[in-house]
């Protein structure tokens, strides 16, 4: 009985660590006009840029910079590369990755955020303001 016990004991311990990394990998944006890679870095999640459909500016200059943002200094910023997603953690009591922050090139904003697997494994994403939920916006990332 003990050994029995265990073993599922094991498996759901196994299935819990298997359910973390479920983000890590390459993701579309819900429109498609970015790729980015998620990856794990002493326990946190993070994403980066790493394909654009657009790679100049809307004047034409290359490479793409981040010229939108309504921090005049950030305009000179490489988007291809980029660090958008910070700081995310698993929380499996929840079966979710959250107190991280996320950045929306369009705005130029950073929001915090937290995502959670769908059933048809897209990565659906929460941004948010002032630690309130209902103060932000959603996404849903798709596999690449």
């Amino acid at each position: 009985m003990k050994k029995w016990m265990l073993a599922i004991a094991v498996l759901f311990m196994g299935y819990g660590a298997n359910a973390q990394n479920e983000v890590l990998g390459e993701w579309f944006n819900d429109i498609k006009s970015s790729k980015l890679q998620v990856y794990e870095e002493n326990g946190m999640y993070y994403g980066k840029v790493i394909w654009l459909e657009r790679t100049t500016n809307l004047d034409g200059t290359s490479p793409r910079t981040d010229e939108i943002n309504p921090d005049e200094s950030l305009h000179g910023e490489k988007l291809m590369g980029k660090v958008i997603l910070q700081g995310l953690k698993w929380n499996s009591s929840d079966k979710e990755w959250q107190e991280g922050t996320i950045y929306d090139p369009k705005s130029g904003k950073t929001y915090e955020c937290y995502c959670a697997m769908q059933e048809d494994g897209s990565l659906y994403f929460k941004g948010y303001i002032m630690g309130i939920t209902w103060l932000g916006k959603s996404t849903v990332w798709t596999r690449n």
